[in-house]
Formats: structure tokens, C-alpha cells, sequence
């Protein structure tokens, strides 16, 4: 098939009208996604292959591989961060345009892009990618604990450790992929904030700087995940912006592209780098970015790659109100039921992630949920407030087991 576009997606969510978005292409369209979402995507993709295991399988690439052999294959198109490198070797093998392996692994594997920052001058964590476990527990020696322990090529925070002393290094050594390992001294306490935009060969043409309420590994606690996009033209929004444009501007050129940093300020007030991926941010930064634009930055994305559109020519510009969201994880124990809340005015999207009832052993991402919600407000500190209403609010919505035991034994007392 002449000008074949090969589509790589693992994630559906009803509210992402994929199939619309790509329906004048859809007849040269070969999409790839994981068994779990086959059915939900059937009837919009005629042309349709799924894969077991998606996130981790090679055979996504060699699925690509085959079509690619064929000839014709116009365009190689990635969405989320497990598909950026595999995406980036077919286009290399192949010779077809978009993101090169070489550009894409600084964005992608976290030891590459530090190493970029460090040669930039950008304050990173001490890091290292040891060896054996004589290395780590040397480099841990040499900048104290704790000590995080985190996959290389990971994403939502997965597989990150917080060490607290040697025997929990060498205790956890036994489980470490020494080729996907990297280690960091701990950034203690501040602040964490997360940026999201994109980025051309000009520089960053849109940012978007948002406060994390809680941290990204706060799910190891049981506590919820949020967000809270700052208000343009506050100080930390235009020290955060120029921060991004130098950090961005220290990595390899990636064209038009959308981003998701992460940055540390630390309690004396100055900033470190925590990372960054080439890709949209997770969770409902796609949500909340789709709020306060008018524009949503997944279409956009995929229209691009797609040669529908040329996503330089849309402005990006924020239209006024400020725009949250919340991640509640699950904690170990029995849930017995969850209910949707009663019509709240700064709720403006709210999703149970979970059948109930149904027991946890607590959560292992940072996108690990049973409910999310995404609020508005006239400015950041009216969205915090709302975020935090919604914290007690879970209170109401969700039930579990050894809280109705409390009840009824205060009750009958």
C-alpha cells in the first residue's frame, strides 16, 4: 500500500476520538496495540494487529518490520515513552522521516539525557549507572541515603526505589537489571513541578508550568498524586519557562514535538533537573492542556505524524482559567464500593478506574488509581483548594473494608 502510515498505541480512553481525529487517512492507516485494547479500537481501524505484553514485547517492532518491508511506508507515528525508541530504530532502519534513534535517546534513557544536562551546566542529582552492587553501595557511600534506584528507560515511576540503608541496596541489587539501572542521590524536600508544551526547531513555541500536589512517588503512601497549573506570568511560571527553554535547548533538535519535563526546587530555592521525554505527560496533563488552550495537543500530535496537518501552524495560548488534576492510588485492603459525586461545579471530569469490590496490596505507580478527577478554577490557588475538596471528598465516594468495621464498632458502642 503506497503511503502506509503505521500507527503505535497501547492506550484507549473514550474521551481521545482517535479514529475521528485520523478518519481521512484511515484506509492507509496500520495500527499496533496491545491485546487489552484490540476490541475497543476494532471498530474505527480496519486494518488492526495487537500484541500480548505490548510495553515490553519486541514483537511490536517486528510487527512494524514486516510492514515496513513491504515498501511504501510513509510515516512511523509514537505516542507514549515505551514507543519512542522502537519507533525511532524502524524509522532509522528504513529511512523513513520523523524522530532518529540518536535524537530520541537523550529525550528517553535517563542516564543520556543527565549526562547532557551535566555537560550543559544544568544542576542534576548526583547519578550512576553502576556495575555490580559493590558500585552502588560504593556510590552510595559517597552520597549518602537514600539512595533512588530507578529503570533507565522507565515511565509513571515505575520500578523506583527510595534505599534507606545497605542492606535495602544489596537486598534490592538481586532484583536490579543492571542494564536498565540508574542511580541518584536524593533531591531533598521543595518543591516538584512539572512542565508540559512543544517544542520545534526554533525553541519551546508553548509551556505549560504546573506545581505537583504531593510527589510522583506519594502512591508509595497511599497519598494522591495532583497538579496545579500555575498562573502565566507568575514568578514561578516565567522562571520555570525560561528554565525549560534551557534545558530543551541543551538536547538534540527533535523538530515539532511535544514535552513533559520534570524539575526539583530545592529548599534553598534553587532548581534541579529531574527529567525529560519527548512525548506527551501522562495522567490528565492532555486533559487539563486540552482545557486551557481550546487546543487538544493528542489530535494535534497524531494529525502531525501523520502529514493530516502541520502542528507548527496551530498557536498554542492559554484562554484564562487555570486547570487541575488528581490521581487517588489504592490502598492496601478491601474496597468495597466507590460512587460517583454529586454534580460540583469545578469538577469537570471525574472517572473510577476500578470494579469494586476488590482488594489492593496498595499501589506501584504513580498512575495506579481508583478514581482521578480534573477541576478548574478562576486561578492556582482556587484550583489547589478544589483539588484538596476532592481529597475529602474521596472520603465519601469510596468504602472500605476496615473503615465500615470502624464504624459499625462505633456505632454499636
Amino acid at each position: 500500500m503506497a503511503d502506509e502510515l503505521i500507527l503505535c498505541y497501547r492506550i484507549y480512553t473514550p474521551t481521545n476520538q482517535i479514529g475521528a481525529w485520523l478518519s481521512e487517512a484511515m484506509d492507509r492507516i496500520r495500527l499496533i496495540t496491545s491485546d487489552e485494547t484490540r476490541d475497543a479500537y476494532a471498530p474505527d481501524f480496519p486494518n488492526l494487529e495487537s500484541v500480548p505484553e505490548y510495553v515490553t514485547s519486541p514483537e511490536v517492532e517486528r510487527r512494524m518490520d514486516a510492514i515496513c518491508e513491504r515498501g511504501g511506508t510513509k510515516a512511523v507515528i509514537h505516542v507514549t515513552e515505551d514507543d519512542i525508541l522502537r519507533c525511532a530504530r524502524v524509522r532509522d532502519r528504513y529511512g523513513i522521516p520523523g524522530l532518529r534513534l540518536a535524537d530520541a535517546l537523550p529525550w528517553r534513557d535517563k542516564y543520556h539525557m543527565k549526562q547532557w544536562m551535566r555537560e550543559a551546566g544544568v544542576p542534576t542529582a548526583d547519578f550512576l549507572v553502576p556495575a555490580d552492587t559493590r558500585d552502588a553501595l560504593e556510590f552510595a557511600e559517597r552520597v549518602g541515603y537514600p539512595l533512588v534506584a530507578k529503570p533507565r528507560l522507565g515511565f509513571a515511576s515505575r520500578g523506583v526505589e527510595l534505599l534507606s540503608g545497605p542492606d535495602e541496596v544489596q537486598r534490592a541489587a538481586a532484583d536490579w537489571d543492571f542494564d536498565d539501572l540508574l542511580l541518584e542521590s536524593y533531591v531533598e524536600g521543595g518543591t516538584m513541578y512539572h512542565v508540559d508544551g512543544f517544542t520545534d526547531s526554533a525553541g519551546v513555541t508553548y509551556a505549560q508550568v504546573s506545581r505537583y500536589v504531593n510527589g510522583c512517588l506519594s502512591f508509595a503512601e497511599a497519598l494522591p498524586l495532583g497538579s496545579v497549573q500555575l498562573d502565566p506570568g507568575s514568578p514561578e511560571s516565567v522562571e520555570l519557562t525560561a528554565y525549560t527553554e534551557r534545558v530543551v535547548a541543551a538536547l538534540p533538535d527533535v523538530g515539532f514535538c511535544p514535552f513533559h519535563l520534570e524539575v526539583f526546587r530545592t529548599p534553598d530555592g534553587g532548581l534541579v533537573f529531574c527529567e525529560i521525554a519527548c512525548r506527551l505527560g501522562g495522567a490528565h496533563v492532555v486533559e487539563t492542556l486540552t482545557l486551557a488552550t481550546g487546543v487538544n495537543p493528542l489530535r494535534l500530535w497524531l494529525r502531525h505524524q501523520a502529514g493530516l496537518e502541520d502542528g507548527r501552524q496551530t498557536v498554542l495560548a492559554d484562554q484564562g482559567r487555570r486547570y487541575g488534576w488528581l490521581f487517588v492510588p489504592p490502598k492496601a485492603g478491601r474496597l468495597l464500593s466507590i460512587r460517583e459525586p454529586e454534580d460540583t461545579a469545578y469538577i469537570r471530569q471525574y472517572s473510577i478506574r476500578t470494579t469494586a469490590p476488590r482488594t489492593f496490596d496498595g499501589a506501584h505507580s504513580s498512575s495506579d488509581s481508583i478514581a482521578t478527577f480534573v477541576v478548574d478554577g478562576a486561578d492556582s490557588a482556587e484550583v489547589e483548594q478544589n483539588l484538596r475538596a476532592c481529597v475529602d471528598l474521596m472520603g465519601t465516594l469510596a468504602t472500605w473494608e476496615d473503615e465500615r468495621e470502624q464504624a459499625l464498632a462505633g456505632s454499636s458502642g
